[in-house]
């Protein structure tokens, strides 16, 4: 092979390596209580995964074409509402007819995004613990998800709600 096509190898590695890497930032940036997974990823080269009292646990995989899957579950239903709500607006969600997510009641909700094929799916429990599932979401959009979700739990901790 040339020097020049090795590289220009080279230098796209170094860059595809920095952008996982500054994926990897934006999301335990964006939701603290992740961490590299302690188990091997299983779907993507990147694993995270949390587990903290009050906010439940989870994981979140960064793909090769740096789009996030986001699998959480015992999250306080307020806490996934009001992420939900203040990420994209009041009745977003398919079957909230037009209402905040918390009026919807128990339930699924879901969103598919047309214009980058993101899947956005959330369940609110009878029990007062609900599940997030958000899979193909780019990094900003992931990273919004998971701010809000960080704000909502610690506006819910200080009011003593979770």
């Amino acid at each position: 092979m040339q020097p020049a096509v090795i590289k220009a190898i080279h230098d796209w590695e170094l860059a595809w390596n920095r952008s996982q890497e500054a994926a990897t930032h934006a999301m335990r940036t964006a939701f603290p209580p992740l961490d590299h997974s302690k188990t091997p990823a299983y779907c993507c080269d990147i694993m995270l995964a949390y587990e903290h009292e009050g906010i439940g646990s989870g994981r979140l995989c960064i793909d090769d074409y740096c789009r996030a899957t986001i699998e959480f579950e015992g999250v306080p239903n307020q806490v996934i509402a009001d992420a939900v709500d203040e990420t994209f607006g009041i009745g977003w969600f398919d079957y909230t007819e037009g209402r905040p997510l918390m009026a919807a009641g128990p339930g699924t909700y879901n969103w598919d995004d047309e214009s980058t094929s993101a899947e956005y799916e959330v369940s609110l429990g009878e029990d007062g613990l609900g599940r997030v599932y958000i899979a193909y979401v780019p990094v900003p959009d992931a990273a919004a998800v998971l701010a809000a979700l960080t704000a909502a739990s610690s506006c819910h901790t200080a009011n003593g709600e979770t």
